[in-house]
């Protein structure tokens, strides 16, 4: 595998199972953010899952997630050019920036000592922040800036005036005054403190209620419940106590509600810490929601420990241990979560912002099964230690983790819709994909064929878990990038692989979809979503070009042995050669009679070709507004090395070259394997058919009665009889419905009637032959049925209405090839 996902999953959850990991559907994940360094402090960039442990209540647990978020070392336009603008778009490796967020702790804060971080917080934003970072900005509890993250560096500069400290250093009881430290001290039983204060506040005898108590009480600190001082100090910590909570729950909300937004974020926590003694359960709450978001959390102290002239009294020690107090629970938080403690940050603001500036955004996604107990008791916080094996390697990540309440949790349109949204690429998932252009069916239309590829987990062959489908969600949205404005969109379900990719404990799921655009460039961004929430995306910049113009020209170069598959990475090996196709348009007949076709195979960063050879073109035949010819590639590869080439090819009239398209290939050693297509189909599926997009459409259509939708949902309850029943009614009301007919075949194939099913599908190809889901389910039917022609025969009917269906071409083209 390489360094960007290694994903394993033990077959059993309670016991290391000695069969190799996969990982399936279904399965509850805990991800931890986790930074390993040397000894020298650099990343390590090459780790092994199997370097790595997680230890939960003393127990090892299995390693089931494991990808390496890798901050490339290019700059974010030359990553941006290989991964958004190359041939294949990928969010590996992708372009994305740091996610910060500033919090000042108002609450804590003494008037004034905000301001040198404050300064040094407006230099960040103005002079550090890259190309793709966003910022936050909030001040706890409020009133303050409340900016959720941004790019705008001017508006958080401006903002960050309006942050400023509250804190009160001394507090005022019913005898007199004494300070925060003073009253826990007091609270904890520190008779020295105690003293101290009883001998301020009798020679002080500013109050009446001073005046009027017993003398031998105040002097005696063994009288808890009718000691005045003490019943002050008590009300003081209540009330500061109330305030910590207060600023505590208003953090953990704030980084709850950043759960949705992938990617580790830095939490920059500007305090003079709190006192943390009753408020474990406050502080716990703060961690798990850390690491829920995958949040870290740096901690700056903006104490101040130079003398103040200002009080009464010298503080010497008193001050010192005040401080160590109420930095505690702030290095715990930052200990717990995985960040750091910046000592006398308000003395070093500058060098301290540089620093998370500095930090490398390298790390681990390492997911583990958890134990039983945490999944009874969803939302409690638990430990957990992780540890490296590596020699002189250090780890760096949280000490705890809360599974996610069920409700609180994105459903598959809301993970969706943020991903959309969202500034950068989602890495959950790999993703990869590219596009085809052709010509298109009308003038000044091109037809673009989105070709995707995504890692993901595999199906459940034990069914899955209730409410967990075997598929995965994909979608995409295309902009013109002239003006933003919605080109083409699609969404659909990706069947979950039954097996294991080569050397791999995921399987590989793939997506088609083909849109018509006219010519220029556009913007895309696609996302998958697995059942268990994990979500990739990537970005693409693609152009689309003229190919109905008055000259001579040529579709995007298709590499494959197989006719109508599309690869994202095309592949070839040594034993076969090089096969492909590449489609030429023109106006008229004659432009493409005496058009040749020449390709190359270079080696990438040079201009010379090792191999070339001529295509066989193919018949001329009329297409609407003008004429085309399919050439043929077929290019022996006895003495190429494997390795990365292009394949370049040349459409040539005469001695002139009027067209060139290029595509990267692997080649690779000995021949191609066998196809995985042979094996036998897996079980049958309702959730998969009630949740593809015939059923979405024909639920969310508007003619669709109470029959239509009562049949889906029995459909997908497996109540295969009260479905036909019910598709029935629906096709009485409209005899002309191809989603009904379509649905009521797989309700009798359910039911195991596969004669009447059959008769259902034809009957939806027939009402709509552009339903290329009846056309594949009655090749897959006659196929399970042993009748390969009949399959061939549905196949080539559907293709009479749909001649460049991407599906049906690539379905009839590996049962040829059988």
């Amino acid at each position: 595998m390489t360094a960007g996902l290694v994903l394993a999953l033990a077959a059993a959850v309670a016991v290391q199972d000695q069969a190799a990991p996969v990982f399936k559907a279904g399965v509850e994940l805990v991800r931890l953010d986790v930074r390993v360094t040397d000894a020298l402090g650099r990343p390590v960039r090459d780790l092994r899952p199997d370097e790595l442990e997680v230890i939960e209540d003393g127990e090892r647990r299995p390693i089931v997630f494991f990808q390496h978020i890798e901050e490339p070392a290019e700059s974010f336009a030359d990553v941006a050019r290989h991964t958004v603008a190359g041939e294949v778009s990928t969010n590996q490796g992708a372009a994305r920036g740091h996610l910060y967020v500033l919090v000042f702790d108002q609450e804590h804060i003494t008037p004034g000592r905000e301001q040198r971080v404050r300064q040094a917080a407006r230099r960040f934003v103005q002079t550090r922040l890259r190309p793709g970072d966003r910022v936050a900005l909030y001040a706890l509890p409020g009133p303050g800036p409340q900016i959720p993250f941004t790019a705008d560096a001017r508006r958080i500069a401006a903002e960050l005036s309006s942050a400023r400290g509250i804190a009160e250093p001394q507090a005022f009881g019913a005898l007199g005054s004494m300070s925060l430290p003073e009253a826990y001290q007091i609270v904890l039983g520190n008779n020295e403190v105690y003293q101290r204060v009883a001998e301020r506040i009798q020679g002080q005898g500013t109050s009446d209620a001073a005046r009027r108590a017993d003398a031998s009480l105040v002097g005696r600190s063994d009288t808890p419940l009718t000691n005045p001082i003490k019943e002050d100090a008590e009300r003081i910590a209540n009330i500061a106590d109330g305030q910590t909570r207060r600023v505590l729950a208003a953090l953990t909300d704030l980084l709850r509600a950043m759960r949705g937004i992938e990617g580790r974020k830095s939490v920059l926590f500007m305090s003079e810490g709190f006192y943390g003694d009753r408020l474990s359960r406050e502080i716990e709450q703060v961690a798990a929601a850390a690491a829920e978001s995958y949040s870290v959390i740096h901690a700056f102290d903006l104490n101040r420990r130079e003398p103040d002239i200002t009080l009464d009294e010298p503080s010497g020690a008193d001050q010192a241990n005040a401080i160590h107090d109420t930095l505690s629970p702030l290095g715990s938080l930052a200990a717990e979560t995985g960040g750091s403690l910046v000592i006398d940050a308000s003395m070093r603001a500058g060098e301290a912002f540089d620093a998370m500036a500095d930090q490398s955004q390298d790390y681990y996604l390492v997911g583990f099964t958890p134990r039983a107990e945490a999944l009874k008791d969803r939302g409690a916080y638990r430990r957990v230690a992780v540890r490296v094996r590596r020699g002189g390697a250090q780890v760096s990540t949280r000490t705890g983790f809360a599974l996610n309440e069920t409700a609180a949790r994105l459903d598959r349109r809301q993970a969706i819709d943020r991903a959309m949204t969202s500034p950068f690429p989602l890495q959950g998932l790999p993703v990869q994909y590219t596009t085809y252009v052709l010509r298109g069916s009308a003038a000044g239309l091109q037809r673009v064929i989105l070709s995707l590829a995504a890692e993901l987990p595999l199906a459940s062959r034990d069914g899955a878990p209730t409410g967990v489908a075997d598929a995965a969600d994909v979608a995409f949205v295309v902009r013109a990038a002239v003006d933003g404005r919605v080109a083409a969109s699609g969404h659909d379900a990706i069947a979950l692989p039954e097996r294991r990719a080569p050397a791999s404990t995921t399987g590989t799921g793939t997506f088609r979809a083909q849109f018509e655009l006219p010519p220029g460039d556009y913007l895309m961004r696609a996302i998958v979503r697995e059942p268990g929430g994990l979500v990739g995306s990537a970005d693409r910049r693609f152009t689309v070009r003229a190919l109905n113009g008055p000259t001579l020209e040529s579709g995007d170069l298709v590499l494959s042995p197989t006719r109508g598959e599309l690869p994202v990475r095309p592949t070839a090996y040594i034993g076969d050669g090089l096969s492909g196709v590449l489609e030429l348009y023109a106006r008229t007949i004659d432009q493409l009679r005496d058009a040749r076709v020449v390709v190359d195979l270079i080696p990438v960063g040079e201009d010379a070709a090792i191999v070339s050879g001529s295509a066989d073109l193919q018949p001329i035949r009329a297409i609407a507004g003008g004429a085309a010819r399919e050439a043929r590639v077929a290019l022996p590869l006895p003495s190429v090395a494997p390795g990365t080439y292009v394949a370049r090819a040349r459409v040539l009239s005469g001695l002139d070259t009027v067209s060139q398209v290029v595509r990267d290939i692997e080649i690779r050693q000995g021949q191609r394997p066998a196809s995985v297509d042979e094996d036998p189909p897996a079980a049958f599926d309702p959730q998969a058919v009630v949740t593809g997009a015939v059923a979405r459409d024909y639920a969310a259509a508007a003619t669709t009665g109470a029959e239509g939708r009562r049949g889906l949902e029995r459909l997908g309850a497996r109540d295969f009889p009260a479905a036909i029943t019910a598709f029935q009614a629906a096709l009485a009301a409209d005899e002309n419905n191809g989603a009904a007919a379509f649905l009521l075949g797989w309700a009798f194939h359910g039911a195991g009637d596969d004669r009447q099913a059959i008769s259902a599908w034809r009957r939806a190809a027939f009402v709509d032959p552009t339903l290329v889901s009846a056309h594949l389910a009655l090749a897959d039917t006659y196929l399970r049925l042993a009748q390969p022609a009949l399959a061939v025969q549905a196949l080539r009917a559907g293709l009479v209405a749909l001649p460049q269906s991407v599906e049906l071409l690539d379905r009839l083209g590996r049962i040829e090839r059988r």
